[in-house]
């Protein structure tokens, strides 16, 4: 008999949640969890203002286009990238920056390359196209680490929270 995965999924986090452990690690670790969002801006009108920014320059940027044909997936991966990247960083980045069409480009890279195989059976990693697509992946993590610690440490010359 068949059973769907994703129900089986789902079943098996109803079940987690329902006989999870409610303890005082539990707690902390979700009090903390709330006021990291918190600070970030959820549950407050921050959010909001910040997404219909980037709507509004996404409304921008079709009516450039004046009719012409484009490739909607580039400028929709750059809108909810930025709305991301703001509330992380505290600012917005510009849809023609190099490094940060470099992060979207090397993100994509990575998920569309995924390998569910070579989690399943390691040993394939030996094997000359999975060598190739493990390259890939740590070229990509290196870029998209390196994107992130420059942008922190902007972020901590300008704010001076350490």
């Amino acid at each position: 008999m068949f059973v769907d995965l994703s129900f089986v999924k789902l079943l098996q986090l109803c079940i987690g949640i329902v006989f999870a452990h409610y303890n005082s690690k539990f707690r902390s670790h979700h009090q903390l969890c709330l006021s990291i969002l918190k600070r970030m801006g959820f549950g407050q009108r921050v959010m909001e203002t910040r997404i219909l920014m980037e709507a509004e320059e996404m409304i921008r940027k079709v009516r450039d286009e004046q009719g012409r044909p484009f490739d909607v997936r580039q400028l929709t991966t750059s809108c909810v990238a930025n709305v991301f990247l703001n509330m992380i960083f505290g600012y917005r980045f510009d849809h023609d920056d190099p490094a940060f069409q470099q992060l979207i480009s090397d993100t994509h890279e990575g998920t569309s390359k995924f390998s569910l195989a070579l989690m399943v059976f390691p040993a394939l990693r030996f094997l000359p196209y999975f060598k190739k697509l493990i390259a890939t992946f740590v070229k990509t993590n290196q870029n998209a680490s390196s994107f992130v610690n420059d942008n922190t440490a902007k972020c901590v010359e300008v704010c001076n929270f350490f």
